[in-house]
């Protein structure tokens, strides 16, 4: 055998299975560890990282949410608030534990267990994300919520959930549950402008959140999730399928008991009307306080400054001076014509509307109230529009009485001689032909058309139209109407102190105020009328004119030297009255007389005059300013008429009197004093004139008053324009009316036809529960008994002796009547 190849081969030995694995778990379980350090590591690193810049939690132990700017009438009422966000901010023990349940229910059942973070809740929408590729959910407890709402922005990235995370941990250390919870339900956001549990409780229900029902508090409790989407104004099934979570959620955490969560679950919504989203109230007065606001500090400052302002508005008088416009106006509007139904349907889209409309209602039933639909908000949408549109528009509203609402036609019974609109399931109301529909004879504005002859002449079966409801009969279950439209017709009013300056109310239109044109503010128009006190107290400022004065009422040709051109004014209904004194003039409102007065004065020193009482505006320079050619805005004829029933005295308007910072630092803005710029005798000769426009001429409807009361109505060319502007001692109120467009109002629609009883309606409020007061005569007046047309004196039981007042040393000296005695004619105090 060969040596070298008598070797033995060692024997390789196999290691069994088991060995090979237990080396590769040791191995894997080494690499973990490793990879877990470093991991932890990178993790430690990361979160020091993170937590190096994050956000103090101490701002939230002092919470200052952005707060409202809080308008005060002059009774010290709130009349308007003026925030980004409408919060009211109610203390954590003023919140029901029923509230505090259904939140807990809906966002975090496991609150009071956990230390701000839910792992579990965690890990499983780690799972969603990773298996759905994207962030489908965040886990997220109250305590993370809080921290997003005040500390971090809402980006949906891994980062921010960390930092999220860190900072919950921070704040569950440094702030008690019942702090979080308080900082929770007073900031998050519920829908319709509503910020806190406090605001939402105001705008769903209607009541203070202490209030809250159960389903109430449910109901809230599942807004914040998706307050559009389950906005119950406009989705009410998506919000009771909401509600209805909530409510399992707290059965089945103990907080009710089985048969409160029956009754809750099936009771209906019972909201109240949906606010309008504008964080600011939408009156016109409250528009105009705004924007002074903005000028003087700031939009900042004025929507987020906790600003106290005080106003010279008086609540009650403004919401009685827009109710009065809204009516009049219709009054009106309903004197031109009827122009149609806001929309019509065919009959399968009437019946398709029936069931979405009937869908909606029942999960809107409330035991206490009649709801009913709302179709309004489709008005001026564009056409078509959609059935399904039209549902998706409706609001659900409690009935009342007098209130307007858009329907459904749904029968036209001419032989019956009525017309019905639902307005809900099992809610028709009837317009009778006589007493609903009369007035809606066909649309012109320049002549009157024939009165409707049946039903049929005015809607159809189909038609989507307005109705006022007016009375119910209970007994026979029948609601009656009247037909409405909106007013294409538009005014303004304003109502001012003549003392104070203060304006007590301000209306700019129908509808709201705010963004929108403000009439008593913007919009100039021609004065008429309401302008020719200007033209007689100049006249009465030279001391060569007195009330029994004589004017020719003729008509004549005048040769205008300020244009050069000719020009034959005339007078209302072209009647003339010859010789008649300036009395009678300004009563009867004779063109021909202002006309006169103008041309021998000149034109400045009336322009001179409008200027010393207020009109700021510029006027013609000719001899049509007589008769109030020049445009001029509301508010300056209110603040020139109350020129004239202060004797004389002129300061601008006062909306906002003064405004106090959260720091109480007070700046007073109403700091200018009165200035006597019209002789006091001067103006309480032509406030005496302006007595007798409603004692006897063209304002005589204004006597039912039953107090002392000057003014002038207004009326210009065609009726383009209607006015009146009156007074007391205590307040002055002006009214216009007209189109936007300065279209004629119509047939004989003067200011006496449409703008007094609009002004009325603002004064016997504006009087109620005080005493009538006379209009004081200044020292420089005298009062004589004179016979009007011969300017003599007479005695008082002469046959037309008249008490007249005269500037001292204007008063006539001659006697009617051989030795009558002086003293019985003429003396200085008098009480008419």
């Amino acid at each position: 055998m060969d040596p070298r190849t008598d070797v033995t081969e060692p024997e390789i030995e196999v290691a069994p299975k088991g060995n090979r694995l237990a080396r590769f778990v040791r191995r894997a379980a080494l690499t973990f560890v490793a990879l877990s350090i470093v991991g932890g590591i990178g993790g430690v690193i990361l979160i020091v990282a993170l937590a190096r810049d994050l956000p103090a939690i101490e701002t939230l132990a002092d919470y200052r949410p952005h707060q409202a700017t809080v308008v005060y009438g002059k009774d010290g009422r709130v009349t308007a608030r003026f925030a980004l966000e409408r919060r009211t901010v109610v203390p954590f023990d003023r919140i029901p534990t029923v509230m505090v349940d259904a939140v807990l229910a809906a966002e975090d059942d496991q609150f009071f267990e956990h230390e701000g973070l839910d792992y579990v809740g965690v890990a499983r929408c780690a799972v969603k994300n990773l298996v759905s590729g994207r962030k489908k959910c965040g886990g997220s407890t109250i305590t993370q919520q809080t921290v997003k709402t005040f500390l971090l922005d809402s980006r949906k990235t891994y980062t921010r959930k960390l930092r999220e995370m860190i900072l919950a941990k921070r704040i569950e250390e440094a702030l008690t549950k019942q702090d979080i919870l308080f900082l929770y339900l007073n900031q998050i956001y519920f829908g319709h402008g509503a910020y806190g549990v406090q605001e939402a409780a105001k705008t769903y229900f209607d009541k203070d959140v202490s209030k809250l029902t159960v389903e109430e508090a449910a109901l809230l409790a599942g807004l914040p999730q998706s307050p559009s989407r389950l906005d119950p104004f406009r989705h009410p099934e998506r919000a009771l399928e909401r509600r209805g979570y909530v409510l399992r959620r707290m059965k089945e955490l103990e907080k009710i008991k089985p048969e409160t969560y029956d009754a809750a679950v099936k009771s209906g919504l019972a909201l109240v009307e949906a606010k309008d989203d504008a964080l600011d109230s939408n009156t016109y007065y409250a528009a105009h306080v705004r924007q002074i606001l903005e000028e003087k500090v700031g939009e900042a400052r004025t929507m987020s400054g906790g600003l106290e302002v005080h106003a010279g508005i008086d609540p009650d008088l403004q919401a009685t001076a827009e109710a009065a416009l809204d009516e009049g106006l219709r009054e009106l509007d309903k004197r031109q014509g009827w122009r149609g139904p806001i929309h019509h349907l065919e009959r399968n889209e009437l019946r398709e509307l029936e069931r979405l409309l009937e869908e909606r209602h029942a999960k809107r039933a409330d035991e206490k109230k009649t709801i009913v639909w709302d179709l309004s908000r489709i008005e001026g949408e564009p056409k078509p529009i959609a059935t399904s549109r039209i549902a998706e528009r409706a609001r659900f509203v409690p009935l009342t009485n007098e209130r307007v609402y858009a329907g459904v036609v749904t029968e036209v019974d001419d032989p019956g001689r009525v017309a019905k609109v639902k307005l809900a399931p099992k809610l028709v109301v009837d317009l009778p032909l006589r007493t609903g529909l009369s007035w809606a004879r066909k649309f012109d504005i320049h002549r009157y058309t024939r009165r409707p002859g049946v039903p049929s002449d005015v809607l159809a079966v189909g038609d989507i139209a307005f109705v006022r409801v007016t009375s119910h009969d209970e007994k026979e279950g029948r609601y009656l109407g009247i037909l409405e439209q909106t007013p294409k017709v538009q005014g303004a009013i304003v109502s001012i102190d003549p003392i104070t300056r203060e304006v007590r109310a301000m209306v700019g239109g129908l509808g709201v105020g705010a963004g929108t044109f403000n009439r008593a503010t913007q919009a100039r128009r021609q004065a008429g009328s309401t302008f020719k006190p200007f033209v007689y107290a100049t006249a009465f400022d030279t001391e060569k004119y007195t009330p029994t004065s004589i004017c020719q009422d003729e008509p004549r040709v005048y040769r205008d030297p300020w244009t050069g051109r000719s020009w034959k004014p005339q007078n209302y209904g072209k009647k003339f009255d010859g010789d008649i004194t300036l009395r009678t003039a300004l009563t009867k409102s004779k063109n021909l007389c202002s006309v006169e007065l103008i041309d021998k004065l000149g034109v400045e020193p009336v322009l001179d005059m409008a200027r010393r009482a207020g009109i700021q505006s510029p006027l013609p320079k000719n001899l049509t300013l007589a008769l109030g050619s020049g445009d001029v805005t509301p508010l300056e004829v209110a603040n020139s008429y109350a020129t004239l029933a202060s004797g004389g005295k002129f300061a601008e308007p006062v909306f906002v009197r003064r405004i106090k910072t959260p720091d109480d630092k007070v700046m007073e803005l109403a700091t200018e004093e009165p200035k006597q710029t019209i002789r006091p005798e001067v103006t309480y000769l032509i406030t005496s004139l302006m007595q007798s426009v409603v004692e006897d001429g063209t304002a005589q409807r204004v006597k039912v008053l039953d107090r002392p009361v000057a003014g002038k109505t207004g009326t210009t060319n065609e009726s383009r324009n209607a006015w009146f502007a009156g007074f007391t001692p205590d307040l002055v109120t002006v009214v216009w009316v007209g189109f936007d467009d300065n279209e004629p109002l119509g047939p004989a629609e003067t200011g006496g036809r449409a703008a007094i009883p609009i002004w009325l309606d603002v004064m016997k409020k504006a009087i109620e529960g005080t005493a009538a007061r006379d209009f004081a005569a200044p020292a420089g007046i005298v009062f004589a008994v004179v016979d009007p047309m011969t300017q003599k004196l007479v005695a008082p039981d002469a046959e037309h002796a008249r008490t007249e007042p005269f500037l001292t040393g204007t008063e006539p000296k001659e006697f009617a009547e051989e030795g009558a005695p002086p003293d019985q004619l003429l003396w200085e105090d008098y009480e008419p």
